[in-house]
């Protein structure tokens, strides 16, 4: 069994978090959906302007070859050798005649693709934002059956949820036994979406 290019890698980053917080490798999230950057060209003595303005999909570093220490966001490619620009960052699903072809690039992208696709049809469907305040996508943190952890991936019409300490992720529904973090210590219990509920009578 092949396992998606997203469960291969530790849990997704929300931009803008100090990398330090998550493992090498982490994809980098953007408004709830992965996140690209071209390359920071401003460490090379002459910038190539045709591969330094490909996109590349984003990802936490923390080996990076140059400098002591330096963590940052690289690219999903080769991470240890490619700093990407943190001042230019895009949704993945963005530009796509500018991504890398590189497999793990090229993953991250088709990861991204499906998920916006699942993402879009669940926010649709069950309004978490106007119900309830809550930005459904990757890298949110959850309660599952009390338990937390966080959005990792999606299944169609269901999340990928890994729970803290538990390496494998679980699938959720989006709605049954879910609560959402909607500020640092606040959680929100959603309800579920009934469809078949009668309209109020006008009183």
């Amino acid at each position: 069994m092949t396992v998606p290019a997203m469960l291969r890698r530790p849990a997704p980053l929300v931009l803008g978090a100090p990398p330090e917080q998550s493992e090498h490798g982490a994809p980098v999230v953007r408004r709830g959906e992965l996140a690209a950057a071209t390359r920071d060209a401003s460490y090379l003595s002459s910038p190539n302007t045709r591969a330094d303005v490909q996109l590349h999909a984003a990802v936490v570093t923390r080996r990076y070859a140059v400098g002591s220490g330096l963590t940052g966001i690289g690219a999903a490619c080769d991470p240890v050798r490619i700093l990407l620009d943190e001042g230019l960052i895009f949704g993945a699903r963005e530009l796509p005649k500018s991504h890398c072809r590189r497999p793990a690039c090229r993953a991250l992208f088709e990861a991204a693709d499906r998920q916006h696709g699942d993402l879009e049809r669940m926010r649709a469907y069950y309004g978490l934002q106007e119900r309830h305040g809550v930005d459904l996508g990757l890298a949110i943190r959850v309660r599952h059956g009390g338990r937390a952890g966080t959005v990792v991936d999606t299944a169609g019409r269901d999340l990928l949820v890994r729970l803290d300490g538990v390496p494998q992720p679980v699938r959720c529904h989006v709605t049954r036994a879910m609560e959402y973090e909607t500020g640092a210590g606040q959680w929100t219990a959603v309800t579920t979406v009934d469809r078949g509920a009668a309209p109020a009578a006008a009183g």
